[in-house]
């Protein structure tokens, strides 16, 4: 299946070639979390993932068409 996926900020580094904006390809019985490992952010880092608009957890599966947002929160003060 085919998803779109958006990376934000410093994550878009992450991307396939650099690129924050890409289509991904998965197994049709795929979730956030596999295509988080797919990505291989660093473990350290805090995520916020949005799928078609709602957040959810890795734990979340995906169907074809999805448009996947992933950033990191900012913390300020």
């Amino acid at each position: 299946m085919k998803i779109e996926v958006e990376l934000f900020g410093f994550l878009a580094d992450y991307g396939p070639e650099g690129k924050g904006e890409f289509q991904a390809n998965l197994d049709g019985e795929a979730t956030v979390g596999q295509l988080m490992e797919r990505i291989a952010f660093p473990s350290d880092v805090p995520l916020l993932v949005l799928v078609n608009g709602q957040r959810v957890e890795a734990s979340c599966p995906l169907k074809e068409g999805d448009e996947v947002f992933i950033f990191s929160p900012v913390a300020g003060g």
